[in-house]
């Protein structure tokens, strides 16, 4: 017998998402949560950041253990499926983008996760049954932006996201006290898929499965910086002050500005992807913090041992090149000897058959905005079914 998602589990817990247009039925919800963490004192920001030497210091400059800590509003996107289900509910998948992007990342960047968008994750999550939410990072989209510098760490920003979990699983927050029964997957893409693997690392049992989009592990002889340097970064406020007020946008939040070498970093061959979409994508994009760039690094989780996915698109020059297609056509590999499979050193405790991967063909890092995108969304989802989730 099938029944309808939103009667049977959120009819008594959103009694008020009725009033929102469906489909899709969406609605902001904000958390404010008070964290703690163990960032590193970063100093010395470069002045120029294409100036390779000054940017190369500040990466690899010596740092100390700088504990931090505050109350932060951090803002999400809920949207629920109105697709009959049968069984279980599915997962809450939560949806955490990476650097230049905020929560339009996992709509295909639009505004909700419309139907028939072949490029918005959520969307065909949605037509699946899965609940989504998701997340701009503290320090991107319409979340708080305090100190790009020495806040806006990756350990800071795990610890916001840990706690954004927690309180779902609580049912501390009224919008979702319903959702706190479900089981729980993390969806992260690049910068979101490295703070995943912190989530994973110092917080094992807070997700039931991980999905890592636009990851792999480098080689000895692959570095992005070459590349990443042609997107030709500025000050966010000084480049567009009316999208981005100083007063807000501090010096430390960045915006790529060279529109051909932002796609040569993020995008495969042209055939592969709409160029009106990217037009939309450089129109949209958002900003990079300097204490994010400095504190970029996995962790290995030796304890979680939970279903792991990951897909990556076959020419994603981040984590496979050097940063551009013009440095080179990267590859990632397929199967297990590729650059995708290696993430399980990363889950040593992770049995072999609750770890797989997929190559997304014809595409690069921002592997949703191809299209080639619904293969990958397939197969995850593909995944998960297979995993009971």
């Amino acid at each position: 017998m099938k029944s309808s998602f939103i009667s049977t589990v959120l009819l008594a817990g959103l009694p008020s998402i009725f009033s929102l247009p469906s489909p899709p039925i969406c609605r902001d919800v904000t958390f404010s949560p008070s964290v703690e963490a163990e960032n590193v004192l970063a100093q010395n920001p470069p002045v120029d950041f294409t100036n390779a030497t000054e940017v190369v210091a500040f990466l690899t400059q010596k740092t100390k253990l700088n504990p931090v800590s505050g109350t932060y509003k951090i803002y999400t996107q809920l949207c629920l499926p109105t697709v009959p289900i049968s069984g279980s509910p599915k997962p809450l998948q939560i949806l955490v983008p990476g650097n230049g992007y905020d929560h339009l990342y996992y709509n295909g960047l639009d505004a909700t996760p419309l139907p028939g968008n072949i490029n918005s994750w959520a969307a065909f999550a949605l037509s699946k049954g899965y609940p989504t939410l998701s997340l701009d990072r503290l320090g991107s989209g319409r979340s708080d932006h305090p100190d790009p510098l020495n806040t806006v760490q990756a350990p800071l920003v795990a610890e916001t996201i840990h706690e954004v979990i927690r309180q779902i699983r609580g049912g501390e927050q009224t919008a979702l006290s319903a959702l706190g029964k479900l089981k729980i997957v993390f969806v992260g893409h690049s910068y979101g898929a490295i703070l995943g693997t912190r989530i994973s690392a110092d917080h094992p049992d807070d997700v039931d499965a991980i999905i890592h989009t636009g990851f792999a592990i480098p080689t000895a002889n692959q570095n992005a910086l070459p590349g990443e340097l042609a997107d030709v970064y500025l000050q966010a406020s000084t480049y567009d002050p009316a999208r981005f007020p100083p007063s807000v946008f501090v010096p430390g939040f960045l915006i790529a500005t060279s529109k051909e070498g932002r796609r040569s970093t993020f995008y495969s061959a042209p055939e592969d992807f709409s160029a009106a979409l990217y037009d939309k994508d450089f129109k949209l994009k958002d900003t990079l913090a300097l204490g994010e760039a400095i504190t970029q690094q996995p962790l290995i989780s030796n304890t979680y041992d939970k279903p792991t996915f990951v897909l990556t698109g076959r020419q994603d020059a981040v984590f496979c090149g050097n940063g551009s297609r013009e440095l080179g056509i990267p590859d990632c590999g397929s199967g297990p000897t590729s650059q995708l499979a290696a993430v399980k050193l990363l889950y040593p405790a992770v049995p072999e058959g609750k770890f797989d991967t997929f190559t997304q063909e014809h595409a690069g890092h921002c592997n949703q905005i191809h299209f080639s995108a619904q293969e990958g969304f397939k197969r995850a989802h593909d995944f998960l079914a297979a995993q009971g989730l």
